[in-house]
């Protein structure tokens, strides 16, 4: 080994070295709260032994977080990449070695060696080329340790544009996303719409083209060069997205339709792919593609193979501006059509049925059959409210366009009353278990639709009393029994009770009925209206009413006969 080889004279430049890091480390930017240590989720995970420490073995340099491996081919050495050199043999420590404003590495025995502007890979053989000169019985290792950090500006349709302090490590799309978090502050003087173009980017570099990136493709296509690393002073200026000159547009059987920028290397492939590609029952062999004639008086449509296209058995189709790509849809008529079965019935829960073609018996047989407590008077089905279009009928809505032509609702009472029912309108199907399930009568047997709800209730052995009764409430039910059964069991009729006008509602019906005309059930209610007694003025002033009206058909009456006298 030659004399100036030694181990020795080479950590003598280390507190140099260390010096330098210093210098480096105590600089602080005032845009520092704009950096990448202000995205959501991060942590503060840097371990590095500050400057004039004694560095441990061994000891660690966490950069910024990163998305991906840097790849050595794309990266470029900049200014304040801290870099770790190793001479196996010679030290045990790594030597850590940063770049300096000038864009050159110190190392020592070797000296100054430029990087700056250099890709990783090649920065990495200058420099080991240059040590292994120095120290041939030695095989050095040079890394990048820790990615620096860099000044870009953020142009354009962004929520906050200016300066930000990123990691060199960072892709464009990244500081973009930066610019558009909601944790920095909005521009006062701009009204940002929240969209921006993601094909039609701009990176202005000094000293280099302006290169424009679609991070489209990036996405769709993994193409990392439209999406590069940044770089110092890079202005990223991110246009709002426009699409009345320059579009396509792709619908159908695609999972994200819609209108999309055009570029001119567009074609079908990039598109679906943009579209974030084809859903399952996707027609791959017939996609329609309409392009407009440049005046747009006319248009000419045209079915092409997705499928070989993706199978790779034909060529990719390029499109042009304004093309319109429908993706057809495969038929496929099964649906998870499936009914709810509730209330006493043995086996409780959802069956799946074949749209109209699966009968109540069916389903009921399915689950069992009834329970002894099942009371199928009051058993019902409950289906949904829909339009034709498969919506949720709005029910107001569906009694103004019902009422628009009717002939009926002439007076105010009419119309109250018509509007009072179709608020009240239910999706119950009529349907009497009792006639289908005891008395075997097929004709009441119904097809049964997605979503309807079967309920057998329980039998309710009780009948309420309530209105004018001095105990309201709950009555138990008595088969045969009649209203004088159930009225004495309440306390009989109050004092101020209208006794010819008590009512029957019926449970399933909802029907007021005369308690001589029906039977009372289980479940039914029992409602004894209160007499009103009306003030001695009320019934004085309906008097003076009548006796104004009488005075007045008299006088015409007399004069009608006067008049038929005189002629």
């Amino acid at each position: 080994m030659e004399p100036g080889n030694t181990p020795g004279r080479r950590l003598f430049l280390l507190p140099l070295l260390l010096l330098t890091w210093s210098v480096a480390w105590s600089q602080q930017d005032p845009l520092q709260d704009r950096s990448f240590t202000r995205l959501p989720g991060y942590k503060n995970t840097n371990v590095t032994p500050k400057p004039g420490e004694k560095m441990a073995e061994p000891f660690f340099i966490v950069g910024p977080p990163l998305e991906e491996t840097i790849d050595p081919k794309e990266y470029v050495v900049g200014p304040n990449d801290v870099f770790g050199l190793m001479l196996p043999g010679v030290s045990d420590l790594t030597m850590p070695l940063i770049v300096s404003p000038e864009g050159s590495l110190l190392v020592p025995n070797v000296g100054e060696i430029p990087v700056a502007g250099m890709t990783l890979e090649k920065a990495k053989a200058e420099v080991l080329t240059a040590v292994s000169r120095n120290a041939k019985m030695v095989k050095p290792s040079f890394t990048l340790l820790s990615p620096r950090q860099i000044l870009v500006t953020v142009l354009g349709s962004v929520r906050s544009p200016g300066p930000y302090i990123v990691a060199s490590s960072m892709r464009v799309d990244k500081a973009i996303a930066m610019a558009n978090v909601t944790n920095q502050p909005p521009n006062p003087a701009l009204t940002w719409s929240g969209d921006f173009s993601r094909r039609r980017i701009t990176i202005r570099q000094k000293g280099r083209q302006e290169k424009l990136v679609d991070l489209e493709l990036f996405f769709t296509e993994g193409r990392r060069d439209q999406n590069p690393y940044l770089q110092e002073g890079d202005v990223v200026v991110v246009p709002p997205r426009n699409i009345d000159q320059a579009s396509i547009s792709i619908f159908g059987a695609v999972n994200q339709q819609g209108e999309y920028e055009y570029r001119e290397y567009d074609s079908l492939l990039i598109l679906v792919r943009i579209a974030n590609g084809l859903t399952p029952n996707a027609d791959r062999g017939n996609v329609e593609i309409t392009t407009l004639s440049t005046d747009a008086a006319t248009s000419a449509s045209r079915l092409v193979d997705l499928g070989a296209i993706l199978d790779g058995k034909q060529s990719d189709i390029p499109l042009s501006n304004k093309d319109r790509v429908v993706v057809r849809e495969k038929i496929d008529r099964r649906r998870d059509f499936k009914v709810h079965v509730r209330g006493e019935i043995r086996f409780p829960g959802m069956y799946p049925i074949t749209q109209d073609s699966t009968r109540l018996t069916e389903i009921i047989a399915r689950a069992g059959g009834f329970t002894d407590y099942a009371y199928l008077p009051a058993a019902e089905i409950e289906r949904k409210q829909l339009t034709a279009a498969g919506m949720t009928v709005d029910l107001t809505q569906e009694a103004l366009l019902n009422a628009r032509l009717n002939d009926q609702l002439i007076t105010p009472e009419e119309r109250a009353y018509y509007e009072m029912e179709a608020q009240l309108r239910r999706g119950t199907v009529a349907v009497d278990f009792e006639r289908l399930f005891h008395r075997r009568d097929s004709t009441a047997d119904v097809y049964l639709q997605d979503g309807d709800i079967v309920y057998i209730p329980n039998e309710i052995q009780t009948v309420y009393v309530y209105g004018q009764v001095p105990k309201p409430g709950y009555v138990s039910y008595k088969p045969g029994a009649n209203l004088s059964y159930y009225l004495q069991q309440a306390g009989g009729y109050s004092e101020e009770a209208e006794e010819g006008q008590t009512r029957v509602i019926k449970a399933k019906t909802r029907e007021w009925k005369d308690p001589s005309d029906t039977t009372i059930e289980p479940g039914d209610t029992i409602w004894v209206p209160k007499d009103i007694r009306y003030p001695f003025g009320y019934y004085m002033n309906m008097v003076s009413q009548a006796a104004g009206f009488i005075s007045v058909v008299l006088s015409m009456t007399v004069i009608i006969i006067q008049l038929t006298k005189n002629n």
